[in-house]
């Protein structure tokens, strides 16, 4: 029986190797020989289940593995987190969080060492984050396999996608000052103001970029809208950048 260990699958610098090597993981998750074991550490750190975080967080860290994660401001003073599912959820399938003494949110997708036979965890679950309108986010990192990003207004310093198979949609009156994608199989849609710049490095294998604002090349594999101030820097397999006009700006 072949055994799959997601701490194998690395959060930061993925390669375009290990990209291919995660869709072929994937691949053979359907086969019943196959055993996924989801495994993070320092479980004992992490609370269960939906949230109210009234400390003040800086970072969040997202490990989602199937379904959706929705990202929005809300009228609230606090960080409110919560998850909802087409199934019922057994405690080992339950969200975990932490927040560290560094103002670090690490969301994770179920209980460490939980084994799933056959196709990764489809249970349809849903990840509902709501940030209140002062919060001062340094950073964002989403790791997630296959499902939607729905990423509304946040703003954050810089962004980090790590996908397979996600389609992310960010409606955003103001861009990071970066955007890193490391991506199978996956479309990244920006609705953004006509005013907004951005430099995009796109490297890999069946890439395209579709925008409609204007743009211009820098070579090969550099498109530069407006000023270019938000850097975009998207490492991808059969992936595509979509730019879209934000109405009622």
């Amino acid at each position: 029986m072949k055994n799959i260990d997601t701490r194998n699958i690395k959060r930061h610098g993925i390669s375009l190797f290990s990209l291919f090597t995660l869709s072929f993981l994937l691949l053979t998750a359907c086969d019943d020989n196959t055993k996924v074991k989801i495994v993070y550490d320092h479980q004992e750190r992490y609370s269960v289940g939906d949230a109210t975080i009234e400390q003040p967080v800086s970072k969040i860290n997202i490990d989602w593995y199937e379904g959706m994660v929705s990202i929005r401001y809300s009228d609230s003073n606090v960080f409110r987190i919560r998850e909802d599912s087409d199934s019922v959820l057994t405690d080992s399938l339950r969200m975990r969080y932490c927040v560290s003494d560094d103002g670090v949110l690490d969301i994770n997708f179920c209980q460490s060492g939980t084994y799933r036979h056959g196709q990764l965890l489809l249970i349809n679950k849903r990840l509902w984050i709501e940030v209140p309108h002062d919060a001062k986010l340094d950073d964002i990192e989403i790791d997630m396999v296959g499902g939607l990003i729905c990423y509304d207004s946040v703003w954050c310093r810089d962004l980090t996608l790590d996908v397979v198979n996600v389609a992310t949609t960010m409606w955003t009156p103001t861009l990071p000052d970066e955007i890193d994608v490391d991506a199978v199989k996956a479309t990244l849609r920006l609705y953004v103001p006509t005013t907004s710049g951005m430099t995009i490095e796109m490297d890999g294998i069946k890439t395209s970029i579709d925008s409609e604002l204007p743009v211009r090349k820098d070579g090969k594999n550099t498109t530069i809208i407006g000023d270019g101030r938000c850097k975009i820097d998207m490492d991808a397999v059969s992936s595509s950048i979509y730019i879209n006009e934000l109405k009622n700006e």
